[in-house]
């Protein structure tokens, strides 16, 4: 009876949802059904009001939306199909051809579009033209890592990564791995974005956040005990604490005490948005916890996915230790790591890559048509969403030899064929926060290979998804000390 409870108002909240915010999908489609039929890409918009939600969200909770989307595509025979989502007409788009066109086309074909659900979380959104908060938030990011070039960051990030390991691993015979990652990776987001070191603000913005990232992929209800509720109240007191922050920032810059490029919250504030003038402290606020998510959480995972692998697969394990054992004697009499020392980790940041081919950690991206166009003769109506699933290539013998095996090999020299793997985009769209992310990973690995070995206490343990795939408990294992590290 609970059970039936709960599907009735889950029902009940994607039919307010549908046909209040956005129109039912059977009813969108009849509209233009007498004259589009023939050219929109095959497909089924499922059942009626809900569409392939559930479906949908159960795949993306599971790390499958590949899978969604090939039973799909090898009903319809077509890497391009429709069906409904969120109350939404979509039309899903897979492949590396599919991935060609998307990179050559966003902002001329389509926008980027988000959820309500992500609009209720980040309110300055509604406020500003999705184009045009997209490039603000492109724009910093990229002008910081101009400012900042990323060999520089290899010394701070060398020194918050001994102190992390000094504090929370050294003298432990178990730890669970993935909250200890996410401590650390969000402790140098912070340090990047905010220049934020203090641990008790660091420990209760986190605490704040972690509630925060569970509500985004829960189901939009906002009533009192939802994750989504939840997720709105520590976003609220995320963006207080933000304000503070601002406003201190503002005295300091205006004193002389801080410099307008030090990191991006400086830059939001000092500098203005081209024709749209400075941006308000709610579009500061929300850029700041954006990036935060962006700057942390696929990070994490990736560090935490690579190390349950190494535990998994000894052969892998020990060519990543020879690696990092040749870095290290070739350093002596030096112990911190510089950017040259990142340059010789090729082995290393090519399981890194298997890891992530192997593991999707982003699973695709909404857009929105702003134009009626064609792509592999269909017709694409304006206003319809888009989905492009970026783990659809992956794991497709289409594209790699025998996808199920764990190869790091196949990343060498040249790679994989282009477009067939874009895990951090790719021209023009590359992520400007590509390289910190490499930086990020390697140096961690580079400690935790040479100061432990490590043994999974759980075995078999299954992978989840919150923003990103993660150890459904954790990971933890048991810690062994190595000598002379």
């Amino acid at each position: 009876m609970e059970l039936f409870f709960l599907f009735f108002f889950f029902l009940i909240s994607l039919f307010l949802a549908s046909s209040i915010s956005f129109g039912i999908c059977s009813l969108a489609y009849k509209t233009k059904e007498n004259f589009t039929r023939p050219t929109i890409p095959p497909g089924s918009f499922g059942w009626p009001i809900i569409g392939e939600t559930l479906q949908f969200l159960a795949a993306m909770k599971e790390g499958a939306v590949e899978n969604f989307v090939s039973k799909r595509t090898t009903k319809h025979t077509s890497k391009v199909f429709k069906t409904c989502i969120l109350g939404e007409n979509f039309i899903i788009f897979s492949g590396a051809a599919a991935n060609r066109f998307i990179f050559s086309n966003d902002g001329k074909l389509f926008i980027r579009w988000r959820p309500p659900s992500v609009q209720k979380l980040f309110p300055s959104t509604a406020l500003v033209p999705i184009e045009n908060d997209a490039a603000k938030a492109r724009k910093f990011i990229s002008l910081f890592f101009k400012f900042n070039e990323t060999h520089k960051f290899v010394a701070s990030i060398d020194s918050i990564s001994r102190t992390h390991f000094k504090s929370y691993w050294e003298g432990k015979n178990e730890v669970k791995v993935h909250p200890l990652v996410k401590m650390h990776t969000f402790t140098l987001a912070c340090h990047l974005f905010m220049s934020i070191d203090d641990k008790e603000k660091l420990s209760k913005f986190l605490c704040h956040f972690n509630i925060l990232t569970k509500g985004i992929l829960s189901v939009h209800l906002n009533i009192p005990g939802t994750p989504f509720y939840h997720a709105i109240k520590a976003a609220e007191a995320l963006r207080k604490e933000i304000y503070v922050i601002v406003k201190e920032r503002r005295e300091a810059l205006a004193n002389n005490l801080a410099s307008p490029t030090q990191d991006v919250l400086s830059q939001m504030i000092a500098l203005p948005c081209d024709h749209d003038g400075f941006m308000t402290e709610l579009e500061i606020a929300d850029k700041i916890l954006a990036f935060l998510i962006g700057g942390h959480d696929t990070t994490t995972a990736t560090i935490t996915l690579s190390m349950k692998y190494l535990a998994e697969m000894p052969h892998v394990y020990n060519e990543v230790v020879r690696e990092q054992s040749e870095i290290i004697g070739l350093m002596k009499p030096r112990e911190v790591l510089c950017w040259d020392d990142i340059q010789k980790m090729k082995y290393t940041w090519n399981f890194v890559n298997e890891v992530m081919r192997n593991t999707t950690i982003v699973q695709g991206a909404f857009r929105e048509a702003k134009t009626d166009f064609s792509y592999e003769g269909y017709v694409i109506p304006k206003g319809w969403k888009i989905y492009w699933s970026v783990g659809s290539t992956q794991k497709n013998s289409e594209y790699f030899s025998e996808p199920e095996r764990f190869n790091p090999r196949r990343f060498e020299e040249n790679g994989p064929s282009p477009y067939t793997y874009v895990p951090f985009g790719t021209s023009p769209l590359m992520c400007p926060g590509k390289e910190y992310a490499r930086v990020t990973v390697l140096v961690f690995l580079h400690y935790v290979v040479k100061m432990f070995k490590w043994e999974p206490i759980l075995s078999n343990e299954k992978i989840k998804i919150e923003l990103a795939p993660v150890p459904s408990k954790g990971f933890p294992v048991w810690l062994s000390p190595l000598q002379n590290n």
